[in-house]
């Protein structure tokens, strides 16, 4: 499938001012003095050299006897992540032992009385200095260590002070890295996966003085280093169109791994600072809210009166699709004039309504998460519902394909089943939630391939959708685009 390449550079630049929008405030907030030893990761993993797979990445992994994981510490997806490649990697039995970067080497004790069930899960954070030492969320870390006590494997602290000095960040690479050495002298024979701080992980950094002592012992290992959710990469890979890959190849021993979008990982991080200087343990959702609607009103030029950014819905968590729909669909209702009062409508015109606001929000969450999909599952759900009803199936079977044009006869199927079934509220909100999800990859699949321009999409953003049977009449135009 062809990408017009200037259809690529615009939908990337709407995330990159979504994620500029984001680091702006993430400036005010942090006064860390780390941009060199940052600046060093990020110009070393510049591009990549092919698409990979998770499944690749394990197959390399088997070989491996020294596995480095990067970890983004604000962003519970890279610690689920690391956890569930723990988990698969343990699949083949081997001896296995973990080191993290979230307790310290001197707390060691206190982590294997908690690891063997003698202490308690909130003893052991007190213990620890958990809140006042690291600071980040426990879920994502807890998923590391509970998949290591599942799966009975060893796990090690291995951080030092002093974390909040960017200046002695080297003192602390090379306290971590004698401990891995050491993990390793203990015993050769057993595979050491260590879950640091993606910076950490440039090649002179714990790296590379992990290298050095090795050497210095005679000791070799077999490396595999996989990192997560690296800026550059992504944004590469989103102007070359393959957005939806899930891994790369960066070079020989080293991966990349994609879980997460730059505005999910920058808004963990604007989060987790806001936490720092707020003391606010239950964050706020609201820059985010504010950061979405305007960059997508902004690419839509659709005017921003007051009255309508003071009414933005404010997410309860950082679900950027969902959080992308519910904006989409406040501005369209925006757009048609029904914020304070919807129109009147038959139960059928609200429907297909539904249908096309649902539609616009998966739209808009595409244009954000190229690697969104999602539809297939749902459709099974709903088809499941139909199982009976064989005309149904075949028409929105036919509907939610992307390769094949429905006939007029599946509308018609269509338009009289939602009459019929009026009365099952909740099997038609997952019908018109299918529909829409299916019309709004016809639209991003349309934008892409330059078959619609954004003032098409921003014509049917106002589109008042309130004379009877325009929203089936719209929903079957926009099919057919």
């Amino acid at each position: 499938m062809t990408y017009s390449k200037k259809r690529l550079r615009e939908v990337t630049a709407l995330k990159k001012a979504a994620v500029k929008k984001i680091q702006n405030e993430i400036g005010e907030l942090d006064a860390s003095p780390s941009r060199k030893y940052i600046e060093e990761f990020n110009r070393e993993f510049q591009t990549f050299e092919a698409v990979s797979t998770a499944d690749a990445i394990l197959q390399e992994a088997r070989n491996a006897n020294l596995i480095w994981i990067g970890d983004y510490h604000a962003l519970a997806k890279s610690q689920k992540y690391a956890a569930e490649f723990v988990r698969k990697f343990s699949a083949d039995n081997r001896s296995i032992v973990l080191a993290v970067e979230p307790v310290f080497a001197r707390s060691q004790k206190i982590l294997d009385r908690w690891m063997a069930g003698k202490i308690s899960e909130q003893e052991f954070l007190d213990r620890i200095h958990y809140k006042e030492d690291w600071g980040c969320d426990w879920d994502g870390y807890k998923a590391i260590f509970c998949t290591a006590r599942d799966l009975n494997i060893p796990v090690y602290g291995i951080d030092c002070h002093p974390r909040n000095d960017m200046r002695s960040i080297g003192r602390r690479d090379l306290g971590a890295a004698r401990r891995i050495v050491r993990l390793i002298e203990e015993n050769p024979s057993r595979a050491v996966v260590v879950i640091f701080g993606e910076s950490h992980l440039a090649s002179n950094h714990l790296p590379g003085k992990v290298h050095t002592i090795l050497s210095r012992k005679g000791l070799k290992r077999k490396e595999l280093t996989v990192l997560q959710n690296v800026d550059t990469i992504y944004w590469d890979l989103q102007e070359q169109g393959i957005g939806d890959a899930n891994a790369v190849k960066v070079s020989n021993g080293i991966y990349c791994v994609f879980n997460a979008t730059p505005i999910e990982k920058y808004e963990s991080f604007r989060r987790y600072l806001h936490m720092c200087v707020e003391e606010d343990a239950c964050g706020d959702w609201t820059p985010m809210a504010q950061t979405l609607t305007e960059v997508m009103m902004d690419f839509l030029a659709v005017k921003k009166a007051d009255s309508v950014v003071s009414h933005i819905p404010t997410p309860e968590s950082l679900d950027l699709n969902g959080a992308t729909e519910e904006f989409a669909r406040f501005i369209h209702q925006a757009c048609r004039g029904e914020l304070e009062k919807p129109a009147e409508r038959t139960a059928n015109d609200q429907f297909f309504v539904s249908v096309i606001e649902n539609a616009l929000g998966y739209f808009c969450s595409k244009l954000l998460d190229s690697s969104r999909d999602g539809i297939e599952p749902l459709a099974a759900r709903v088809l499941n519902q139909f199982g009976d009803d064989d005309q149904l199936v075949r028409s929105v079977t036919r509907l939610v394909d992307p390769a094949r044009r429905p006939g007029m006869q599946h509308f018609e199927f269509l338009r009289a089943a939602v009459e019929a079934k009026a009365a099952r509220q909740k099997t038609m909100r997952m019908l018109s939630q299918l529909l829409g999800y299916a019309l709004g990859r016809r639209l991003y699949l349309a934008y892409l391939q330059s078959r619609i321009s954004r003032t098409d999409i921003r014509e049917i953003f106002h589109d008042p959708l309130n004379t009877p049977n325009r929203p089936l009449e719209c929903y079957k135009e926009l099919t057919y685009i």
